[in-house]
């Protein structure tokens, strides 16, 4: 295995990501609730979870009754993912790698929570998009969330980020705690809707489905009305379902 800029970036805030995931309310109350909502009913499904990180979310689908496989990039992040494993027997399979030609397994399903922004360019992104369909039986879905190419509040605060789109098509995203300090940043690359598309569709998938994300009613009642303003009006996230028929 490589490493790659991803796997370097993701190791070096490490320890900061893999609160955020766990506390971020992007996360608790957007992401990880819309993905389960795209996915459905999971009991007995054979799902790939695609830069599964330390496996939070990963777990939250083993509990939904799915069998489950998770590969990431990042050596640390997979370290935590098989160290909770293994106090919580959930029958996970970790691997560390930057692609999966040689998997022998197929799936039901494959999911990437904020994975194709970390592609470097539409190359890296048609590699994400052409492993996950070799790996998927006919019919199979693709679930991802990612940064939605209509956002356009940049500069701003949103919720607990910034993002500031740069002049290579890159996004500096910053990451603030409850007392508006800055926690820690990552760089990721603003796709637009074409360029999804496209490489979606020259690399297996032959139907793909926007899906707009909602804040759960948790998060409405946890985190107050004022800290979503204006959030699902031009929400910085977005759903894809792709579908390999």
């Amino acid at each position: 295995m490589t490493t790659s800029n991803t796997s370097l970036q993701f190791n070096g805030v490490s320890t900061e990501y893999a609160l955020a995931t766990i506390q971020d309310p992007n996360k608790r109350f957007v992401q990880y609730p819309n993905t389960l909502r795209l996915l459905g009913n999971l009991s007995g499904k054979k799902v790939l979870d695609i830069g599964c990180g330390n496996g939070i979310f990963t777990r939250m689908m083993a509990m939904q009754g799915a069998s489950i496989v998770g590969y990431d990039v990042s050596e640390k992040q997979i370290q935590k993912a098989q160290q909770v494993e293994e106090a919580a027997g959930l029958n996970i399979k970790y691997f560390i790698t930057e692609r999966f030609e040689s998997l022998s397994e197929k799936f039901d399903i494959a999911t990437a929570i904020m994975v194709l922004i970390c592609a470097m360019d539409e190359k890296q992104l048609g590699n994400i998009f052409a492993d996950a369909s070799s790996v998927l039986y006919t019919n199979g879905k693709f679930i991802c969330l990612t940064l939605n190419p209509d956002f356009k509040r940049f500069g701003e605060i949103i919720c607990n980020r910034r993002f500031t789109k740069k002049a290579d098509d890159n996004i500096d995203i910053e990451f603030f705690d409850d007392a508006g300090k800055l926690s820690f940043s990552i760089t990721d690359t603003f796709f637009s809707a074409a360029q999804y598309e496209k490489a979606a569709l020259e690399n297996g998938f032959t139907e793909i489905k926007w899906e707009k994300l909602e804040i759960s009613p948790e998060g409405l009642k946890e985190k107050g009305v004022k800290f979503w303003e204006g959030y699902e009006d031009d929400c910085p996230y977005i759903g894809l379902t792709l579908s390999r028929v």
